[in-house]
């Protein structure tokens, strides 16, 4: 996924790049390692957590 694809549907703190945008953890409480994956209607970055993204690709979602 490009950096700059736009990704619609998310919740206000997905949006703002605060949580993950597959499994929705919160980045404020949880540490865990995220990339970006793209750009919110907002115009912020979204993230996901590596394992939830790999996952996605895979088609399984844990």
């Amino acid at each position: 996924m490009s950096h700059d694809t736009l990704i619609t549907g998310l919740t206000p703190v997905q949006a703002d790049g605060l949580a993950c945008t597959v499994c929705g953890a919160d980045y404020l409480r949880v540490r865990v390692p995220r990339v970006p994956v793209g750009r919110s209607v907002t115009g912020s970055q979204a993230f996901a957590c590596v394992g939830r993204l790999v996952g996605a690709a895979r088609g399984v979602l844990w």
